[in-house]
């Protein structure tokens, strides 16, 4: 099972580079804790209570080495099972059509 955590930085009411250094941070200890980038989220294989966990843990370390408040930079940081997440890239299943075509052998396609 894979869970994730996203991270979102507060670009809008902080410095750009003051903010991005303050990302670097916290991902350097996320994935030093075994958490990978994916996207916007980095993602671990562990159950929900291991991976929030780790990922506080990273956070925390992130803010005692940084010389900034790391708190203040971070808008939201939540956890999530990454198979209950919906791509909202693909169509519901009420927008997928599926016809049913007469005459076609399984055998024949490909062919």
């Amino acid at each position: 099972m894979r869970y994730g955590v996203m991270l979102n930085m507060d670009y809008e009411h902080y410095p750009r580079g003051a903010v991005l250094a303050v990302f670097q941070s916290i991902k350097s200890a996320l994935e030093e804790k075994g958490f990978r980038q994916d996207g916007r989220a980095f993602t671990i294989g562990l159950p929900p209570g291991e991976a929030c966990d780790l990922a506080r843990g990273a956070l925390e370390e992130a803010a005692a080495r940084h010389d900034e408040e790391v708190y203040a930079y971070v808008k939201e940081f939540y956890g999530f099972d990454v198979s209950k997440a919906t791509n909202l890239l693909v169509p519901g299943g009420m927008e997928i059509d599926v016809t049913e075509l007469e005459g076609i052998e399984l055998g024949n396609l490909g062919s």
